[in-house]
């Protein structure tokens, strides 16, 4: 399944927060679409992605868009 996460309205860490919350509840292979506000670092989503072991593409770095999907377990 795909699940969207709008956190553009929302300062850090709020965001990194939410998407972690949002990210517990995916099974394997969903794909969690993330939009960031302007302030948010791409980077600190990497290195949670890494961290966790999930993948995470920029998909639209000028609207800063990410998708995270979960990894089979």
């Amino acid at each position: 399944m795909e699940y969207q996460l709008d956190t553009r309205e929302y300062r850090c860490p709020l965001p990194l927060l939410m998407t972690k919350n949002a990210v517990n509840t995916l099974a394997p292979n969903d794909v969690l679409t993330v939009w960031l506000a302007a302030e948010s670092d791409i980077e600190d989503f990497r290195l949670f992605c890494e961290a966790q072991q999930l993948f995470i593409d920029v998909e639209d770095q000028a609207q800063r868009i990410l998708k995270i999907k979960k990894k089979y377990e």
